[in-house]
């Protein structure tokens, strides 16, 4: 059995070795750049190629144009701050300081814009570290590292975007309208269900799916600045669709009062998913279903009218992102408007790794500046490049032993190459022949999903340690900066795995959002502010965010988050009635009263609950009466929402 497994399940397979070799071809060749104009420090140039390749040629484009913007930046500003006339310790603070904006930048802009900062960060301590601590001609190393670097980046950026294949975009955009249909099943699904849980496992995957579309349409859009302008079609693709799911919920719960559900509404709706299912791209001119269910129609009640439109949004969503959106002017300007979802900027993270890169960063430099020991400039080189990747990984404990062990086999494999070839080699003819096994063994590790990230690091080391091209040192220097490398991760490991980033403290960070997202929809100002419907809108989309993100929580998952999404809209839509010039006085005073029993804590108490139920008896107004049942409803629904964050705080506690 475990025989057949192995034989059926490759190690290698062919998409392996052929990134595997394109990774060590564009490595070798701009090597071999370096050697044939003599260029100091030569491995430097074979360097970028482990960190730029990218198995699209988009996001490898990308990635390399922020590692060449990067670079320049830091070397930049590390020159500039050599060229400043002030004392060695406060050209160190300046540095320091940088490394903190630039490392919490890497963290609060995500995908290629965060490597950029994570570059500039990089490049700054590649310059800047050795020439403070060992000023006698580092700066010329530095300025033939940034050379090799630029080298590095341009051929390795070349053969890869010749070999590496473009993002399956007909296949993304599959993927999303088979979200539009399958929303448009749930929605069926939900108004025909006899309970609330009866669709839990449908909407779990739903999410999930939501979630993978979110996670990967910056890569879709990566290296194309028309698919980079379309990126907002799928925010609102992403935010229609939980509005369409959250709008089916309120009319499942609202059944529970008196029957909202025309008759074959039903039907039509699943008519309409197939539909979809079935043509692509699917039009709104293709269905007759807004044609016999009109949104303005007086005999439809305003769940059913809510739902209508956000499946409207939905379908005019899809149809901007997959169509030319400039000759549809008119449709769109009748039918949508483009939303944006405001980023995820998790600043709390952000800035508590800035303070201990920078922390360690700081006290190993200023350590080797006072303290003049034998290679103090390899040490403090090496626990701040360390230090530095570190902060810049979400989870650094999850990549630190994959880390250390990439580590430590690159600094064998350097001692290998130094001792065991080298010293044999008797030109820069047979240097570049014996390095191409290695660097085809690195590039296959790199191309390798259960090594890549190890693969990285010790592809690295090899490099850094082994010195690659340079002039033989003494066989004590070379063992000892083997040992520095590997001490110097372990020591970073060691401090990143003692302070942790628990992934369950983040998710417990992103439900609280949500919490203090309803918290200011709740508090908007009265009638004399003009922006509010703009302010609670964007509150709204931050809801949906979150609650995308929240479905990463796992399985552990409660029920109730598209009902708070229900909460929010049930708020936004009694600050709307605030608006109004004819709303009598005694309405007035029912709404602003519900509003502040909803700001007590916490939201999802039965006593809050019960308390809105009193005022809702009093209520007159027929419409305002749906509303306060519409929230009670949602809040009920929430519960076991509210309830989960009392229990996810204990269990971080």
């Amino acid at each position: 059995m475990f025989l057949s497994r192995f034989i059926t399940k490759p190690i290698f397979t062919r998409p392996i070795v052929y990134y595997g070799l394109c990774l060590a071809f564009s490595s070798w060749f701009a090597f071999c750049i370096a050697v044939l104009f003599n260029i100091p420090n030569p491995y430097w140039a074979a360097m970028p190629a482990w960190v730029i390749f990218q198995p699209t040629r988009g996001l490898l484009l990308e990635r390399a144009i922020y590692r060449f913007t990067g670079t320049c930046v830091g070397a930049a500003i590390g020159f500039g701050i050599l060229l400043i006339p002030i004392h060695p310790i406060a050209q160190l603070v300046i540095f320091t300081v940088l490394i903190g904006v630039t490392t919490s930048c890497s963290h609060v802009f995500r995908g290629t814009v965060g490597y950029g900062f994570f570059t500039i960060a990089l490049t700054m301590g590649i310059v800047l570290v050795p020439s403070i601590i060992s000023p006698t001609d580092t700066i010329h190393l530095a300025v033939s590292r940034v050379v090799c670097t630029f080298i590095g980046c341009i051929i390795v950026t070349i053969v890869l975007a010749l070999f590496i294949p473009k993002f399956p975009i007909r296949s993304f955009y599959q993927k999303i309208h088979l979200l539009t249909s399958d929303v448009i099943f749930y929605s069926h699904q939900v108004i025909t269900a006899n309970t609330k849980e009866a669709c839990h496992d449908i909407e779990q995957t739903i999410l999930a799916s939501i979630n993978d579309i979110n996670d990967n349409a910056a890569i879709a859009a990566a290296g194309s600045i028309n698919k980079n302008r379309k990126l907002r079609y799928i925010d609102a693709i992403i935010a229609a669709s939980l509005d369409v799911m959250a709008a089916s919920r309120a009319i499942l719960t609202r059944n529970q009062r008196s029957n909202v559900l025309p008759a074959e509404f039903s039907d039509d709706l699943l008519s309409l998913s197939k539909q979809i299912s079935i043509k692509q791209p699917f039009d709104i001119k293709d269905t007759n279903f807004f044609e016999k269910w009109q949104i303005d129609s007086n005999e439809l009640e305003p769940e059913i009218k809510r739902l209508l439109y956000t499946i409207e949004q939905l379908l005019a969503a899809e149809h901007a992102l997959l169509n030319n959106i400039e000759q549809h002017q008119n449709f769109i300007k009748q039918n949508y408007t483009s939303t944006l979802l405001l980023p995820h900027r998790d600043w709390r993270v952000a800035i508590n790794i800035a303070m201990i890169t920078s922390f360690i960063v700081f006290v190993v430099s200023l350590t080797c500046y006072f303290y003049h020991v034998k290679m103090a400039e390899q040490i403090a080189l090496g626990i701040s490049i360390f230090a530095i990747v570190f902060g810049s990984f979400p989870f650094p404990q999850n990549n630190a032993p994959k880390l250390f062990m990439g580590v430590c086999s690159g600094v064998i494999l350097a001692m290998i190459y130094r001792f065991g070839v080298q010293p044999y080699i008797p030109d820069a003819f047979w240097l570049l022949v014996t390095l191409i096994p290695f660097l085809v063994l690195a590039g296959i590790s790199r191309a390798h999903p259960k090594t890549a990230i190890a693969a990285i690091d010790a592809n690295m080391a090899f490099l850094f340690v082994g010195h690659i091209g340079m002039a033989s040192d003494p066989a004590l220097t070379i063992l000892n900066t083997g040992l520095i490398y590997v001490l110097s991760a372990g020591l970073i490991c060691g401090i990143f795995i003692l302070l942790p980033r628990k992934p369950d403290k983040q998710a417990l960070n992103a439900i609280l959002s949500i919490q203090r997202d309803l918290d200011r929809i709740i508090a908007a100002q009265d009638a004399v502010n003009k922006n509010w419907y703009q302010q609670s809108t964007r509150q709204l989309l931050r809801l949906m965010l979150h609650l995308s993100r929240a479905g990463k929580v796992g399985d552990s998952a409660p029920n109730g988050l598209l009902s708070t999404l229900n909460v929010g809209y049930a708020i936004t839509m009694l600050h709307a009635k605030l608006e109004q010039p004819n709303l009598d006085h005694t309405s007035y005073i029912q709404i602003k009263t519900i509003l502040y029993i909803l700001s007590l804590k916490p939201k999802g108490n039965l006593t809050i609950i019960n308390e809105l139920n009193k005022q809702i008896l009093h209520i007159q107004s027929i419409d305002i009466r749906r509303i306060a049942e519409m929230l009670v409803d949602s809040l009920n629904e929430s519960q076991p929402f509210f309830d989960y964050i009392s229990e996810l705080k204990q269990s971080i506690n």
